[in-house]
């Protein structure tokens, strides 16, 4: 097609901009837009920005009741994002995540005198993929401790799905308990996170923003860059990426968090490190392909005798810090004939 002038060009365009908007409510979108620049002419606003609409639209409520107000909203964003490529949609800012060497160093290396109720949260909020409400709820009653596992029911959650976990790395167990152990004897309330000072509890109960807190002070001991962007939802957000990570399906990631909306999960096997390596080997494979996957665990089984049953693994790692490595294992069947 042949446009005889830029003026045409520009015209053409803008109509072809226009047709965007609903085509019956379209005058007041225009309006919306007129009055909005108007208003931001009269205040001597050259750029528009998110607390620049926050200002118009708190202005705005003191003569607007709120379905109005929302219908303006909406239609502000709508032009705004046409005429002018101002997308003004929310984004929720996702919290940075632990990975199992930083786990593991935290643990093994922080001064329990300062950072153990740091750690058992840590533990807990990894091992169960918590949310800092369902941390925070957490009631001594909520933890059944079975010697060799720690059986962890989650209170009441978020979707009101119940989910229990499991602590079974011996390490992390002792942990858990040098914490409880310290609990004083007249302690009033059954919340288990009581304030740790100078490596003892008092009778306080600590609060959401404190535990939500825990990931960046973790973040900030560990050096890492800009703490404050490992949020409340970090250890959430971990335990996820850690069992995606371990090759993790679609139905283990949705139990183990306790999420029914799939699309969650599958972002995390879609991000998951195997899942990358799985997709760069199909791309571009290679002679190297087989040392470039992460290594699986390699596992034996033999009979010894009529009902003995013996597994053997060399590298057995379970999920995130629950991880450790045993040699063998018998099972016993008995058998009836």
């Amino acid at each position: 097609m042949d446009f005889s002038s830029e003026n045409e060009i520009d015209a053409i365009a803008s109509a072809a901009v226009s047709n965007l908007l609903p085509a019956k409510s379209r005058p007041q979108y225009e309006k919306t837009y007129l009055q909005f620049r108007q208003w931001c002419s009269m205040k001597k606003i050259d750029q528009v920005t998110e607390n620049v609409l926050l200002a118009y639209l708190e202005e705005k409520s003191t003569t607007l009741k709120p379905p109005t107000l929302w219908a303006l909203y909406a239609m502000l964003k709508a032009t705004l994002n046409v005429k002018e490529n101002i997308d003004t949609r929310y984004r929720s800012k996702k919290s940075q995540i632990l990975d199992k060497e930083d786990i593991s160093k935290f643990i093994n290396e922080a001064d329990d005198k300062i950072y153990l109720l740091m750690k058992t949260v840590l533990i807990l909020g990894i091992s169960g993929a918590l949310r800092r409400e369902e941390l925070v709820k957490m009631k001594l009653t909520d933890i059944e401790d079975k010697q060799s596992v720690l059986i962890v029911k989650v209170p009441d959650t978020k979707t009101h799905c119940e989910r229990i976990f499991t602590v079974s790395n011996l390490e992390n167990i002792e942990i858990v308990r040098k914490y409880r152990a310290l609990r004083p004897p007249r302690a009033t309330s059954d919340r288990l996170f009581l304030k740790y000072t100078n490596g003892k509890c008092v009778n306080q109960n600590v609060g959401i923003n404190k535990i939500g807190e825990i990931p960046s002070l973790i973040a900030k001991w560990l050096n890492k860059d800009e703490p404050k962007k490992y949020t409340g939802h970090c250890f959430r957000r971990s335990s996820a990426t850690l069992l995606a990570n371990a090759g993790g399906d679609l139905i283990s990631i949705k139990r183990h968090g306790g999420w029914r909306s799939s699309t969650v999960a599958e972002s995390y096997i879609e991000d998951s490190l195997n899942n990358k390596i799985e997709i760069a080997n199909k791309i571009q494979p290679s002679s190297s392909t087989e040392e470039n996957k992460i290594t699986q665990p390699s596992t034996s089984a033999s009979f010894n005798g009529e009902n003995n049953f013996h597994l053997q693994a060399s590298s057995f790692r379970p999920l995130g810090i629950n991880g450790g490595t045993f040699s063998s294992c018998t099972f016993n069947f008995h058998m009836s004939k």
